[in-house]
């Protein structure tokens, strides 16, 4: 997490949802520290603000799983008149523009971390889990 002063925290992101609008490819990252129902619909609500910014209207979502079955998503979801589509069981062809993008944020932040490493061996550690 972003810190510029007081005391250092140990809070950490574990996980990123990668949204892409296959139209216009505009993306969007939000980290997170869980996989809450509160955090689903909080990154649901912060891609809509953000979507609406670039000019973008989201009319449906296609997900990898079923992480995104949750009844608040689903009912936020119906509220907002949206649809929402699945991806078969190891079918990550058939959302090949977020996979690419979810491939390339994967190897950008591992090459960051790397160099981080390289640069200053005594500072940077890495924690692998929570």
């Amino acid at each position: 997490m972003a810190q510029i002063k007081g005391t250092l925290t140990n809070k950490r992101y574990w996980i990123a949802t990668e949204y892409v609008d296959h139209y216009s490819a505009c993306s969007y990252v939000y980290l997170q520290q869980d996989s809450s129902g509160r955090e689903k619909l909080k990154r649901k609500i912060a891609f809509k603000h953000y979507a609406t910014k670039q000019g973008v209207t989201v009319q449906s979502y296609h997900a990898d799983n079923g992480q995104f079955a949750d009844n608040d998503f689903l009912e936020d979801i119906k509220a907002q008149r949206q649809a929402i589509t699945y991806c078969r069981v190891n079918a990550h062809h058939q959302n090949g523009k977020v996979e690419k993008r979810i491939r390339d944020l994967q190897e950008k932040t591992r090459v960051i971390l790397l160099h981080a490493i390289h640069q200053w061996p005594n500072a940077i550690t890495l924690h692998l889990w929570p």
